[in-house]
């Protein structure tokens, strides 16, 4: 019994740290949603997944991963249901147009139907092949008709006066910014969540999720900010989400990530922050 009492749980941990960084870096103890290597490049962590493991979305399989949970709303949503709901008040029921960008299944239209009146919303997902066709299915069998529509291609993205990205950034393939400017035009409001960033040079790691080994981005957190301002956009609010803050498990001497969200407002619009009904009737472009 004194042996228990004066049971060093700390002293364990410090001699399990290492051994879990060695194992760690072959990926053999990989939990879901841990982190996993470091590298310099998207192609040079893809190479390095597990042969028996998935590197992208792209699979039915992968579908039904934490589907549950990303359709309900979660801590993190909030700030982005405040600045939604903010422009759509505004607009005064004016039909809108949202384009989310690696939107699943339309996880993120199902959870803010309930606290949101997005009756005058055309919402568009772009997603990867095998989530448009699931997030057509389930579409068509609760009835949700054209309001909530899918694409797989950029020649099908309609014009859009808002672009949400929630959790699209880490696996982007694209610089952000090209992304963007690939759009038919650049939308008015652009509302980023779960965005990964460090104070030391961009990397790239393996995160973990069900079948997959997915190539996951954590950007430099000043260069990201400042590719934001080049692309023509202005911080209007940002928000930090403690609980996504990740270390990289087999590299923990680079510490540990920030996963934040923001607000954009196109620069060309700032003056008309506080009357965004004026930006009701304008063109998106």
């Amino acid at each position: 019994m004194k042996a228990l009492l004066h049971f060093d749980s700390g002293r364990i941990k410090r001699f399990a740290q290492p051994v879990h960084s060695t194992l760690s870096k072959l990926h053999l103890v990989a939990r879901r949603a841990e982190l996993t290597g470091a590298y310099p490049d998207r192609k040079s962590a893809v190479e390095a997944a597990p042969r028996w493991a998935l590197t992208d979305y792209d699979h039915e399989e992968v579908v039904p991963v934490a589907l549950d949970k990303m359709s309900r709303i979660i801590d993190w949503d909030y700030p982005v249901l405040f600045w939604l709901e903010r422009e759509l008040r505004a607009r005064e029921g004016h039909p809108i147009r949202l384009l989310d960008a690696g939107g699943h299944v339309g996880t993120k239209y199902r959870a803010f139907r309930d606290l949101i009146d997005l009756s005058s919303v055309e919402w568009q997902v772009y997603e990867l092949p095998s989530m448009v066709r699931a997030g057509r299915d389930m579409a068509r069998a609760e009835g949700l008709g054209p309001q909530l529509s899918f694409c797989d291609a950029f020649s099908e993205i309609r014009e859009a006066e808002i672009l949400l990205c929630s959790g699209l950034l880490q696996y982007l393939d694209i610089p952000f910014a090209d992304f963007v400017s690939k759009l038919p035009v650049q939308p008015q409001v652009i509302l980023l969540n779960k965005v990964a960033l460090r104070d030391g040079p961009s990397i790239y790691t393996l995160q973990r999720g069900g079948p997959t080994f997915l190539p996951y981005h954590i950007r430099n957190k000043q260069q990201f900010l400042a590719d934001l301002d080049a692309l023509g956009y202005r911080i209007i609010d940002s928000w930090r989400i403690q609980y996504l803050a990740h270390r990289v498990a087999s590299h923990p001497e680079l510490g540990w990530s920030e996963s934040r969200g923001y607000m954009l407002l196109r620069k060309d619009l700032v003056r008309s922050l506080h009357k965004p009904a004026e930006r009701a009737v304008a063109k998106a472009g």
